[in-house]
C-alpha cells in the first residue's frame, strides 16, 4: 500500500521513480578444471573419463565378478574349552572360526556398508591380510565381504596382472585407473591373491643362480611401490575402499612391506575339534548324504585334525558317488 501511493505521489509530481540497476547476469558459468593427480599414473589417467575407465578394467578382468557367498558359509564356533583351559596371556591360541566372522565383520564389512561407520570407526582399516593354510576359507571370505556390501571387485593378482600393461608407466597406469574407479564406483574392495609375490622377501641366493633383472615388467613386484604411495595418500576415511591380501605362504614374503602395506592381519588356522565335526556333518548331507543318530561324527573329526575345511569337503564330493548313495538308499 504505501509503496503504491508513493507510485502515485510521483506520478501527480512528475517525479519519475528511479530504476534499480539489476545485476548482469554471466552468460556462462566458470567449469572446474579437473586436478590433475600427482600420484604414480595420474598424468596418464588425465581426461579419461570414470566409466571408460571402468570399462577397460573389466575388458582385462581386472574388475571381476566373484561367485556370490554369504558370511554364514564360512562355518565355525567359538572355541570356549580352548580359552577357558589355556593361559592366554603366556601363550596364544588359534582364532576361532566365529571371532574371524566378528573381525570381517567390524574390520570391512560395516566400515564399507556405511559411510558414517567408515568415518567414526576407531581402528581405522585400509588394508588388511589373510594368511593361512590352503583350503582354509580366506578366499571364501572376500566373497563374501563383496556379497554382504555389494561391493565392486578389483583383481590385482598377479595370476590377473601378468602379461597386461608389460612397461612401467602401463604398470602405473594400471594401478591408477585401478584406485580412480575404486573411488568413484565405491564401496570397492582391491583383491590381491598370492600377496607374497607383490611383496617378495629376500631370498639366499645359490650357486649358480641368475640374478633378477632390475627392469623384469613380468614380475608380480612391479606393482609395490605405486601401490603402496596410492594407499598411503588415495585411501581415507572418506573413501570406501578396503584392499584385502591372501597367502597360503606369508614366510614367503617380506615381514618389514606386509607390516607396512596392511593395517590389520586375521589368521584363517585348521578348524578345531568342534568345527570339524560341524564341517562334517554340513558337508555330508550337501552331498546327498544321511546321518543317522548313531552315525560316528566325533570319530571323523578326532582323525581328520590338522585338516582344513577344503580337504574335508573334497573328501565329502569324492568318497559320496552316486552309486554310493544308491547303496545308503
Amino acid at each position: 500500500m504505501i509503496k503504491q501511493e508513493l507510485d502515485n505521489m510521483r506520478a501527480l509530481s512528475g517525479v519519475k521513480a528511479k530504476k534499480k540497476k539489476g545485476k548482469k547476469k554471466k552468460k556462462g558459468g566458470k567449469k572446474k578444471k579437473a586436478k590433475k593427480i600427482k600420484l604414480p599414473g595420474g598424468k596418464l589417467i588425465f581426461g579419461i573419463t570414470d566409466y571408460d575407465i571402468l570399462k577397460e578394467l573389466i575388458q582385462n578382468q581386472i574388475c571381476k565378478y566373484l561367485p556370490a557367498a554369504a558370511l554364514t558359509d564360512f562355518l565355525g564356533e567359538f572355541n570356549y574349552i580352548h580359552s577357558m583351559l589355556d593361559n592366554l596371556e603366556a601363550t596364544p591360541y588359534d582364532p576361532s572360526m566365529a571371532l574371524i566372522r566378528q573381525l570381517v565383520v567390524e574390520y570391512i564389512i560395516f566400515p564399507l556398508g556405511s559411510e558414517l561407520i567408515r568415518k567414526r570407526h576407531p581402528a581405522n582399516v585400509r588394508t588388511i591380510l589373510f594368511y593361512g593354510p590352503e583350503g582354509t576359507g580366506k578366499t571364501l571370505m572376500v566373497r563374501a565381504c563383496a556379497s554382504e556390501t555389494k561391493s565392486l571387485v578389483f583383481d590385482l593378482s598377479p595370476v590377473v596382472t601378468l602379461g597386461q600393461y608389460a612397461t612401467k608407466a602401463e604398470t602405473e597406469k594400471m594401478v591408477a585407473m585401478v584406485m580412480k574407479a575404486a573411488k568413484a564406483y565405491a564401496p570397492s574392495i582391491i583383491y590381491i591373491d598370492e600377496c607374497e609375490k607383490v611383496f617378495p622377501g629376500k631370498k639366499k641366493k645359490g650357486k649358480g643362480a641368475k640374478k633378477a633383472k632390475k627392469n623384469d615388467m613380468t614380475n608380480p613386484s612391479r606393482i609395490k611401490k605405486a601401490i603402496t604411495k596410492w594407499k598411503a595418500k588415495w585411501i581415507t576415511d572418506d573413501t570406501r575402499i578396503t584392499v584385502i591380501g591372501c597367502t597360503s605362504v606369508p614366510l614367503e614374503g617380506s615381514k618389514k612391506d606386509f607390516k607396512k602395506f596392511f593395517d590389520r592381519s586375521i589368521y584363517f588356522p585348521f578348524p578345531d575339534y568342534t568345527t570339524s565335526r560341524l564341517l562334517w556333518k554340513t558337508f555330508i548331507e550337501q552331498c546327498g548324504g544321511k546321518l543317522n543318530a548313531d552315525f560316528p561324527l566325533h570319530t571323523l573329526a578326532h582323525i581328520s585334525l590338522g585338516y582344513s575345511a577344503g580337504s574335508i569337503r573334497k573328501t565329502c564330493e569324492f568318497v559320496l558317488t552316486p552309486y554310493r548313495k544308491l547303496k545308503l538308499e
